[in-house]
């Protein structure tokens, strides 16, 4: 894997260049091996943390990890087009708009035993915006080149948490945000296609604005700079871990990466053959 600057993976996307890279500090990873009309995002799956902010943090590695979506880097990295991030959600949320991103108490708790300076927030601040840079480059060169792209939002949720349904849905696509009006057929057709995913040991169904409701801000980034791309914020029950621990669950994780794998490759034959001209 190369490192690239911010501007120069800008300048490769915008040149159709196939590449692999960490991007700015490694903050997140950008894979581009053909500039297909479908990608697929992991952008709460990091667990890194800039040192000096670590000392300031009130949370433990575990609690930070509970919250954050280990492994679904994993389950998308066979697939042509990925943007993962690498920087944990307590330093700054990517699906949390700029002026929001960085917490001050996340679930119930309080996330800094020392308050950070300005400097400190405006360095985050700044990794926000050069993600959303590099991601509505990427957009805006997908759509010049399809009539309609796709963005598998990839996250991960705890069931066990109190108050969480038994019956809670392996697979959870969050629609608040969609023009489901324009897009109905293909979200529809995405939850189905989840619905007859097969893991090992594990009772799989697939929801709609059940557990989550897509209002992340990643959502809403394309909603407001994309006129062609539909966000499918799709939320994966952590039964491919110990949630607790953090310990993956190796063959249903494996299972997890081929089954979703195929399924996006499927759906997004689907929309390619829908609106070819």
């Amino acid at each position: 894997m190369m490192h690239m600057s911010v501007g120069a993976c800008c300048a490769a996307i915008r040149d159709g260049k196939a590449f692999h890279a960490a991007v700015g500090d490694e903050a997140f990873f950008v894979k581009i091996e053909d500039y297909t009309h479908f990608v697929c995002t992991a952008i709460h799956s990091g667990h890194r943390m800039r040192p000096a902010l670590r000392e300031k943090c009130a949370l433990s590695e575990a609690e930070r990890l509970y919250e954050e979506d280990p492994f679904t880097d994993e389950v998308i990295a066979d697939m042509p087009i990925t943007v993962i991030g690498n920087d944990s959600r307590f330093e700054y949320d990517l699906n949390r708009a700029a002026e929001a991103c960085i917490y001050e108490e996340a679930w119930g708790k309080t996330v800094w035993r020392i308050p950070l300076s300005e400097a400190e927030k405006a360095a985050s601040v700044a990794k926000h915006e050069a993600f959303y840079t590099v991601l509505g480059t990427l957009y805006d060169k997908l759509e010049g080149l399809h009539p309609a792209v796709l963005v598998y939002d990839v996250h991960a949720y705890n069931y066990r948490r109190p108050g969480m349904s038994d019956d809670a849905p392996m697979f959870n696509v969050g629609t608040e945000q969609l023009d489901t009006r324009r897009w109905q057929q293909f979200i529809g057709q995405w939850v189905d296609r989840l619905g007859r995913i097969r893991l090992p040991g594990v009772e799989v169904r697939a929801a709609i604005d059940e557990t989550f409701y897509g209002r992340g801000y990643h959502a809403t980034f394309i909603g407001q700079h994309c006129r062609n791309t539909l966000a499918l914020p799709t939320e994966l029950k952590k039964v491919f871990m110990d949630e607790t621990s953090g310990e993956p669950r190796r063959d249903v994780l494996q299972a997890l990466r081929q089954a979703f794998t195929a399924a996006v490759l499927d759906h997004a034959q689907g929309l390619a053959r829908d609106r070819s001209p």
